[in-house]
């Protein structure tokens, strides 16, 4: 299958290029930055090339970079998505996938863990964005056949993440020999990247037409994920409670009965690898792992 990825040169997109090639996809990298085989911007109309499906993962991801842009955020979320959408009619693509995020129930829920058929929530501009990404999908389908999965993403991470995520900014402060985090309390669902990547491929090849959850059903505070960090590192923690916890856990059901994916890698075995990869650790990570 040829394969266009969309914001191949990025964290998530680097992951999902390696493991379409490892499945004998042919794949064709398409970003901004230099090294991709088609340097594009997703705003501006999209070089003609013949597809069998797409993986959009090109975004404005960061939340706060969002809000802080808003036009920029519009532009390359929803009108960039419209571009690729476009662009997959006519390069006669069959099938279309779409990053989008557990943001848009909000953070936190109304309930955990949350499955699809929860309401969402127009929080911020990049849920925003999200929300409309996946109508425009929807919208396409129905006018046009394209048939599309849209992944809602729990906490991906995943060595080579960049700053501006958790993870990597405790690992930036664990450097400093000393961790200081506000509102540990607040948990999160923490996917590993290889896992998110299995799931784009499988998506590619279900006939289901919607959305998913990919997340692992386990809710970790931060706090431990810091403290995991902090022991494998000689770095020391200090929490201060801030007393506005907010919780997120997938509920990815659909997931398991669409695809027959299920998470393979736990938040230490995770933490380990991204330490190993960066000489950061002293040993294996190891602890508890808070469920919901």
């Amino acid at each position: 299958m040829r394969v266009l990825v969309t914001g191949s040169e990025g964290f998530l997109g680097r992951h999902v290029c390696r493991a379409l090639k490892a499945r004998g996809h042919d794949v064709v990298g398409l970003d901004t930055a230099p090294g991709a085989e088609v340097v594009a911007d997703i705003t501006k109309v999209l070089p003609l090339m013949k597809l069998d499906a797409i993986v959009h993962l090109a975004a404005l991801a960061a939340p706060n970079l969002c809000t802080a842009n808003p036009e920029s955020a519009f532009s390359v979320n929803v009108l960039g998505t419209q571009q690729v959408l476009r662009l997959a009619l006519e390069s006669g693509a069959r099938k279309f996938v779409f990053s989008s995020s557990a943001h848009v129930y909000g953070v936190g829920p109304k309930y955990l863990p949350t499955d699809e058929y929860h309401p969402l929530f127009l929080q911020n501009t990049y849920t925003t964005t999200k929300i409309l990404g996946e109508q425009l999908c929807q919208l396409f389908y129905d006018n046009h056949g394209l048939s599309y999965t849209a992944l809602r993403l729990f906490n991906a991470y995943g060595p080579g993440q960049g700053p501006g995520y958790f993870i990597p900014d405790m690992i930036a402060k664990a450097k400093t020999g000393e961790i200081i985090l506000k509102g540990g309390e607040t948990t999160k669902d923490w996917v590993y990247v290889d896992d998110v990547a299995r799931a784009f491929c499988l998506a590619l090849e279900t006939p289901y037409v919607g959305v998913m959850n990919i997340g692992t059903g386990l809710q970790t505070p931060l706090s431990e994920v810091s403290r995991l960090i902090a022991v494998n590192t000689n770095a020391t923690l200090r929490l201060i409670s801030s007393g506005d916890a907010t919780r997120m856990q997938a509920d990815y059901t659909r997931a398991r009965q669409v695809l027959g994916w299920t998470p393979t890698v736990r938040i230490e075995e995770g933490l380990a690898t991204i330490l190993q990869e960066g000489n950061l650790t002293r040993a294996a990570v190891s602890g508890r792992v808070g469920g919901g």
